[in-house]
């Protein structure tokens, strides 16, 4: 097979989870697939990303800069067809939600969720135009569709209104972060200097978009301090986006400028820092396709607590405490239940590890194949 993926919508550390999803789905294809021809469509802003020595791995270069998204949509709907015809491609991957409308060539789109649907405040009108378009039609032309979990493959069926069978669920994985030597009492020190922690502290790592629910971890954390006399800090990771003035209004609202810790972008190799040195890790997510961050804080041995909507308990499973996201009480209640019990923090610390167990990358990829396989021989 020459296969072909779509890399035009990945813009290195603007993406969130889908830049997870690409670097590790690509680096384990290039390791477990030695028979298959791959060629890697890359923008001007992600060519450099993937430094693949292996001699069926080829990128090719789109001259376009994806930040400028009416002509990555261009680019991708009216040139990369003519590319894949170049290539003598016979299955076009797409793993960024759309892909070409028109093309000869077999076609495998992931799309993660329908957050453009249920959580329309999210997204600039241009964007809900594009998504709402692209979208049921990039589905459509599809000859099949990867999704991250079984509730997507339940909310797209219906949804979009399409085949059962068309629809494959694949987990992802935690990143791989192989430094676990590094994760010294000495090492979480000097990273939580660098941002510049000075006490034990709440972690959550999101973009600051909407549907993350920030603003009300926010108003749990005021009631975490009141109520409870809790004297954690609470640190947020994560890139500003829509929801970001809101998050900041709610911190000054309620007097917390001292005690609310933004990172902004973190490096790579701080991450696993962060999540190895806080007491509990908080997702309040209101809407996830999948949710990478709670898998990596239990392979980080950090104790979770998470929404109970969407996918989050099919992927946490009975290893974390869950709680309503709209409920602030219950976001406390939850919280400080895991940073006042030794023995549910124990527990749920050797829970998260069989549990962050069960997902890998390799399988990832290897479903994935698997999906490619049964598309061409269809």
């Amino acid at each position: 097979m020459r296969i072909g993926i779509n890399t035009l919508f990945f813009i290195p550390g603007k993406v969130g989870g889908s830049e997870t999803y690409i670097r590790n789905l690509i680096s384990k294809l290039s390791d477990i697939d030695k028979e298959n021809e791959y060629f890697i469509f890359a923008n001007r802003e992600n060519f450099n990303e993937f430094k693949i020595d292996k001699p069926n791995f080829h990128k090719a270069l789109c001259p376009i800069n994806a930040s400028f998204k009416p002509g990555r949509i261009l680019w991708e709907q009216f040139v990369l067809p003519f590319q894949t015809l170049k290539y003598k491609i016979d299955i076009l991957f797409s793993p960024g939600y759309t892909a070409p409308i028109f093309t000869k060539c077999k076609q495998v789109v992931a799309i993660y969720d329908l957050n453009y649907y249920h959580h329309p405040e999210d997204f600039s009108r241009f964007e809900l135009i594009f998504w709402k378009l692209l979208i049921p039609l990039s589905a459509r032309v599809a000859d099949r569709i990867i999704v991250l979990s079984n509730n997507s493959k339940r909310d797209i069926e219906n949804v979009l209104d399409v085949p059962s069978n068309k629809v494959v669920p694949i987990y992802l994985a935690a990143n791989i972060f192989s430094n676990a030597a590094d994760w010294t009492k000495e090492k979480i020190r000097e990273v939580k200097k660098k941002y510049q922690i000075d006490k034990d502290y709440i972690l959550s790592v999101a973009a600051f978009h909407p549907h993350k629910n920030l603003y009300r971890l926010i108003e749990a954390y005021k009631i975490l301090k009141d109520r409870y006399g809790s004297g954690h800090k609470l640190v947020l990771v994560g890139m500003k986006a829509r929801a970001s003035k809101a998050v900041e209004v709610a911190i000054k609202g309620m007097s917390l400028e001292k005690d609310v810790i933004f990172t902004g972008w973190v490096p790579v190799e701080d991450i696993p820092i962060l999540y190895k040195g806080a007491a509990i890790f908080v997702f309040p997510s209101l809407f996830e396709g999948f949710g990478i961050p709670p898998i990596e804080a239990m392979t980080c041995g950090t104790p979770v607590a998470v929404s109970n909507t969407t996918s989050l308990p099919e992927v946490v499973g009975d290893a974390g405490l869950f709680f309503n996201p709209m409920d602030i009480e219950d976001i406390a209640a939850k919280i400080h239940t895991i940073v006042a019990n030794k023995n549910i923090r124990d527990e749920l610390i050797k829970k998260g590890f069989e549990q962050a167990k069960k997902f890998s990358w390799d399988k990832t990829a290897r479903e994935t194949l698997d999906v490619f396989k049964m598309v061409i021989s269809k």
